[in-house]
């Protein structure tokens, strides 16, 4: 079993670097941003949406942690909820806890929660070349609704 609890403003300060770093890394691969550019623009991504921190209006900051191991935070959960939708804007699980089925279980665990939450769809965006995730999120009953394309006109 996988619990996932309200992230405190901590570990906002250190997921907020891990994101500005993992969103940048993402940017210059998918998208072909010079590292720079790249992470001025994962700065505004979480700072225009997250203007509260983890008191933002309409998202949920989640840690994930494997009741074994209580003390230990092994992924992030950031969702944004419009009305009766959600969307993961990210889900991180810490490489050191990869590969051993707890991102399958943090999504059962999020649907379970979502329903409670009187929550009907929730989607979300997978890199291109993040093939592992995409496998995760279609065995945990996931589809493709369509396909993200952009042109860089700078």
């Amino acid at each position: 079993m996988i619990t996932l609890r309200n992230m405190n403003e901590e570990e906002f300060k250190n997921y907020r670097s891990l994101f500005i770093h993992e969103y940048s890394q993402d940017l210059q691969k998918n998208r072909g941003y010079l590292s720079e550019k790249a992470r001025i623009k994962a700065i505004e991504s979480i700072d225009t949406v997250l203007t509260k921190g983890v008191v933002t209006p309409a998202n949920q900051l989640w840690c994930i942690q494997e009741p074994d191991e209580p003390e230990d935070v092994i992924g992030i959960l950031w969702l944004s909820i419009t009305g009766s939708s959600a969307w993961i804007s990210d889900f991180y699980i810490y490489p050191d806890w990869r590969g051993r089925g707890f991102g399958g279980l943090a999504l059962c665990e999020m649907k379970r929660l979502l329903k409670i939450m009187n929550i009907d769809e929730v989607g979300l965006r997978v890199a291109p070349n993040n093939a592992s995730a995409k496998a995760l999120y279609q065995k945990n009953g996931f589809h493709i609704t369509g396909i993200n394309m952009s042109q860089n006109l700078k």
